[in-house]
């Protein structure tokens, strides 16, 4: 689910030149409303899933598993953006890999560690049903902040006008 505000990026990297604290503070707001969805994820995470999932396999040296619910949880995070390369200014992202894999593993093709995470939940596991338990409260905060600061940007454009 996406809420798309036009207008809204280019108002923040406008306030960035003009009034940063401005900015910094949706970006803080924006973090306190999508908290109950994060803590959510939070607590969703087990401290274990399959056996072989405590192995240690690091395919090309990169270190994915052995799972480890301490750092599930850690990866859990906000990312903030008002880069052209992003479609979102606020995302709410899984930082470690083995708790992004076990939270995906099995949703665009069909494998034998989806199938068996399926047990626990159908993808998105953790992530996305943690968002959907809080989204509308999440959206109608959201629009409300993001109508604090356009008022605030009008009034500023109205002051600088006179």
């Amino acid at each position: 689910m996406t809420m798309q505000v036009q207008g809204l990026e280019s108002t923040l990297k406008a306030l960035q030149k003009i009034q940063p604290e401005v900015k910094k503070q949706f970006f803080k707001d924006a973090k306190q409303i999508v908290r109950p969805a994060i803590d959510e994820a939070k607590g969703a995470y087990r401290s274990d899933y399959l056996s072989g999932m405590s192995r240690a396999w690091a395919p090309s040296g990169r270190p994915i598993f052995p799972w480890n619910q301490s750092t599930a949880v850690k990866g859990v995070a906000v990312a903030t953006s008002l880069s052209k390369k992003q479609d979102a200014i606020l995302t709410i992202v899984q930082k470690d890999a083995a708790a992004a894999i076990f939270d995906i593993a099995g949703k665009k093709t069909s494998n034998p560690l989806g199938r068996a995470l399926n047990a626990f939940n159908t993808p998105s596991r953790v992530m996305w049903r943690s968002y959907e338990q809080h989204a509308g409260a999440i959206e109608d905060e959201m629009s409300k902040s993001v109508d604090e600061v356009m008022a605030r940007v009008s009034a500023l454009t109205k002051a600088l006008v006179l």
